[in-house]
Order: structure tokens, then C-alpha cells, then sequence
């Protein structure tokens, strides 16, 4: 909504920015949701990570690593330059590790760790990608020109 707002039209970016906040949310929710999971189930909660605790955290692990080809397909969609995906891919690798060893633990250590890590993994993740973001004209920010 706030791409759309700000740039009055539906276009890549606005889809591109809609993908990574949905493909967070899951590493998030879920490693949040293992923690707690026994609660959920004493309250008669249906959760994923009660009623399918292998598809929680392979769902987990999906989305770790669908924020790499998203950060990747950025400048494809001249929404940043190339040097996002670039300095990305460590944060991203970083989470998708912690996806990996919540996938295999599978215990509150992982999960915590994989939580904790989301809580700063997105607002860095988006100032990146507003240091690097492509202007209109095509141009990089500071003026050069597109590669």
C-alpha cells in the first residue's frame, strides 16, 4: 500500500515490496509460534507449529530463502540497483541459515535464534534496498546512469 501511495501505480516494486514483507512474516511467525507452541496447545489453539510442526518449519526454511531470490529479482525489475542483491546476500544467507538449523533442531534455541534474527533482518533488509534504490529516470540515486 505504501509503494502504491507513494508512487500512484500497481507496478513491479509495489508486488516486489508486497513479496518481502509476506515472505518474512513466515520465519517470523512461525519461529515465534514454535516457542510457544506448547501454550497453543493447551489453549486448544490450532496452530502449525502444534498440528504440523515439520511443514511450520519447512515453511520457515522456504521463506529464508525466497528473500534471496527476491532481493536478487530487485534491480531485474529496476526497483534498486545491482548492488543490492549483493550486499544483501549476507543478511539473507544469515537468515536462511537460521532457517536451515530450525528446519533440522527443530527446538527453542533454533526457533529463538531464527525470531530474534527477523526482528532486525527486515528493517535492515529495507535500508538497503532504499540505499540502493533505482530512480524513476533510470538512474541510480546519486545520479549515475543505469548499468
Amino acid at each position: 500500500m505504501g509503494w502504491t501511495a507513494a508512487t500512484g501505480s500497481l507496478d513491479a516494486g509495489a508486488f516486489l515490496l508486497g513479496g518481502i514483507l509476506y515472505s518474512w512474516q513466515f520465519p517470523h511467525f512461525n519461529a515465534l509460534s514454535w516457542g510457544l507452541r506448547e501454550d497453543y496447545s493447551r489453549g486448544g489453539y490450532c496452530m502449525m507449529s502444534v498440528t504440523h510442526p515439520a511443514l511450520c518449519r519447512r515453511v520457515a526454511l522456504r521463506h529464508c530463502l525466497a528473500l534471496v531470490g527476491l532481493s536478487a529479482a530487485a534491480p531485474v525489475l529496476d526497483v534498486t540497483t545491482w548492488t543490492f542483491p549483493i550486499i544483501s546476500l549476507p543478511i539473507n544467507l544469515y537468515i536462511s541459515y537460521l532457517g536451515f538449523r530450525f528446519y533440522l533442531d527443530a527446538d527453542r534455541k533454533s526457533s529463538r535464534k531464527l525470531f530474534f534474527c527477523s526482528l532486525w533482518h527486515l528493517p535492515l533488509l529495507l535500508l538497503l534496498m532504499l540505499t540502493c534504490k533505482q530512480s524513476p529516470g533510470g538512474t541510480s540515486d546519486k545520479g549515475e546512469p543505469q548499468s
